[in-house]
């Protein structure tokens, strides 16, 4: 498996987004500093990386109540770049003129290389004062895409590697996971299927000034394509515990924690922690940071030598990746968008975009 590109990419791809967003979008946000106005919360989306992509994972979530009675309808696209290569050393392997291996060992070689769109669509209704009951659903693309040569030619301008993607041809859809647990799944070119539904309700049990906290359980419906790996084919169960801590005005602090239990015996038990620090950087905007720590359901039949944990096996390794992001509220209207990736384990998405809105009414 070839080396994943240094940590100081997602940071600095970052900056010309976020400047972007700050420069063009001036009637989004008012200038004035953060006042009483709740804090927006942590960074939405969840765990879309195709191993773990068939079973349940939480999104993280404020614990604090919204207003009695306010529905929330949302949407958000989900764009992302995956590649991972089996274990191979291109010495070992006669390569094409233009540097490349040849399709079949192309082929033999490949654990995930596609593109993908996800559309999703949620609805949050606090139907009592401490009880939130939520819904979301996404609908699944896998294509070859255009974004590889971007992203080879991005590797290459900062100087850090391409994790094997030299060798493998532009703008392919191809997918082929194997794991010890005897769960796989194979396919190419383009490929839609619905994922699951998911169903959660939320108990804000202590809400204070500083301090706000929930516990929440999840039921997930097996509607997704489970040939396609968008669902397991089984339910699953989860519990959570969420933490707000709001120590100072522009200064916000979450912590997510949960379980979740897939129903079959093909996916292990996973654990989440999900850790996020939201700036206010004006009243209706905030900048976050965030984290997703999350178990692996599979264990790969491949073993490797990871450079930081050594030897190990493919998805074996717990997810850790990493969201910088912007979130802004006007009055009903609310949007978010982040950029994720995996930076230690490798256990992500090599890039992975999202935009969301959402719209609150009574």
């Amino acid at each position: 498996m070839m080396s994943r590109p240094l940590p100081a990419v997602l940071p600095w791809a970052m900056v010309p987004v976020i400047s972007a967003i700050l420069l063009f979008s001036p009637g989004t946000v008012n200038a004035a500093p953060p006042g009483d106005e709740p804090t927006l919360g942590p960074l939405g989306g969840r765990n879309v990386y195709a191993p773990h992509l068939p079973w349940f994972s939480f999104t993280a979530d404020s614990a604090a109540a919204l207003p009695m009675g306010i529905i929330r309808i949302g949407t958000a696209i989900y764009v992302l770049n995956e590649f991972s290569s089996y274990p191979f050393n291109p010495e070992d392997y006669t390569l094409e003129p233009d540097g490349r291996l040849s399709s079949a060992d192309q082929n033999d070689l490949t654990a995930m290389d596609y593109e993908s769109t996800v559309w999703e669509l949620s609805i949050d209704w606090q139907a009592m004062p401490a009880w939130r009951f939520s819904a979301d659903w996404r609908l699944h693309a896998r294509y070859g895409g255009y974004l590889d040569g971007v992203i080879e030619w991005w590797h290459s301008a900062l100087g850090v590697s391409n994790a094997g993607r030299e060798y493998f041809s532009h703008n392919r859809s191809y997918w082929d996971i194997r794991s010890s647990t005897g769960t796989s799944w194979t396919g190419e070119g383009t490929v839609v299927g619905a994922g699951d539904l998911d169903l959660q309700a939320l108990w804000s049990f202590w809400s204070g000034p500083k301090l706000a906290l929930a516990a929440g359980g999840a039921f997930k419906i097996p509607t997704g394509r489970k040939d396609g790996g968008f669902g397991s084919g089984y339910p699953d169960i989860g519990a959570e515990f969420l933490v707000d801590w709001r120590p100072w005005t522009r200064w916000a602090f979450y912590l997510n924690t949960g379980i979740i239990v897939p129903f079959g015996d093909e996916g292990r038990v996973m654990g989440q922690f999900i850790p996020a620090v939201e700036f206010r950087a004006a009243r209706g905007l905030s900048i976050l940071v965030q984290m997703n720590i999350q178990t692996s359901p599979i264990v790969g039949i491949e073993e490797y030598i990871h450079p930081v944990f050594g030897r190990t096996a493919m998805f074996a390794l717990p997810q850790t990746d990493l969201k910088i992001g912007l979130k802004g509220r006007s009055g009903r209207f609310g949007w978010q968008f982040y950029m994720e990736e995996d930076l230690l384990t490798w256990e992500g998405p090599d890039i992975l975009l999202f935009f969301g809105a959402d719209w609150s009414f009574r």
